[in-house]
Parts: structure tokens; sequence; C-alpha cells
């Protein structure tokens, strides 16, 4: 499990002019959000993700941002509510999709989790890395057709994603 702490952000980084928790500012809560959660500063996205969602609790970013900093937390249930909420406001989002995915197959709910990567295809056809993990539950669950389909269909629209690329390889000789 991950643990929600982060070094300060320096007086540079953070220039009181751009302060995320003045309420006249509170679009840039969402922004500082991000930046931290891309840091993998997860307490500071945290507060700043809380933040954006006091001042809008419609803001689509900050709850996503917020469901994946408890994915990275290692909390998923919390962060499935925030993809829930998310979703509600915004139902096209291959990434929410995905990410609720994720937050599924983290939680055991592989059924969950191959609908929402399945969802997450739908709306982004070339999502490689969606493809990926929905054949990897797929592997897990024992549908080695559909899950070799998706790992090449992955590398075919990924050739960089080496993961999905082992796993062909690796389905393939386990069939010799």
């Amino acid at each position: 499990m991950v643990s929600l702490t982060c070094p300060p952000a320096s007086a540079e980084e953070r220039p009181e002019r751009l302060a995320p928790h003045d309420p006249k500012h509170a679009e840039r809560a969402s922004t500082w959000c991000a930046i931290h959660l891309s840091r993998r500063e997860l307490i500071a996205a945290l507060s700043n993700c809380e933040f954006a969602i006091g001042q809008d609790p419609k803001n689509v970013e900050a709850l996503s941002n917020r469901g994946s900093v408890w994915l990275y937390g290692g909390d998923a249930t919390r962060a499935l509510v925030d993809f829930d909420a998310a979703l509600k406001l915004t139902p096209d989002d291959a990434s929410l999709y995905f990410n609720r995915g994720v937050a599924h197959a983290q939680l055991g709910a592989k059924h969950k989790a191959i609908a929402d990567y399945t969802e997450a295809i739908r709306l982004k056809p070339d999502f490689a890395i969606a493809l990926y993990n929905r054949g990897g539950v797929l592997e897990r669950l024992g549908d080695l057709n559909a899950a070799l389909a998706d790992y090449v269909r992955a590398t075919e629209l990924a050739p960089q994603l080496k993961p999905a690329a082992d796993a062909v390889q690796r389905i393939m000789h386990g069939r010799s």
C-alpha cells in the first residue's frame, strides 16, 4: 500500500499568488491537484482535489483526480465513489471507465472490471492499455482466447507496450 505522504511544495513551485485554497482561484486547485498527482505527491493532490470539489461538487477533473489519488493510495473503494460521481456527469469519458475498471480489478470484481474496460474500448477503440488490462482480467478468468486477442490488439496499437507483447508470448508458449 502506498503511503499518502509527500514533501511540501517549495515557494517557487507554489507561489502565494497562485495559492490553490483561495476561493477566488478555485479552478487553480483542480490544476494543482493534477500537478501534485502527476508527481505522486498524494497528500498535496488530495488537499487540492478536496478544495476544488468543495468549491464545485461537479468538478469532473477534481473527482477523477481524487479517485486516482485513492487508487494510488490503495483505497479502491473510495476511488469507485469518485469515478461513479464523475461518470454521472460525463458518461462518455473513456478514461473514467478505464480508471473505474482498475478500481474494480483491485477489489477483485473481475466482471465489473471487464465491463468498464469494454466500455472504455467502445468509447476509444485505440485504447491499448484498456485492451491490455482487460486481457489480464480475462486471462485470470481462464479465457485465454479472448485475453490473447486483447493482448495482440494492444501490441498492434502500441508496439512499445512490452507487457502486452510479453503476455502474447506467454500464452502462445503455454499452448505449445
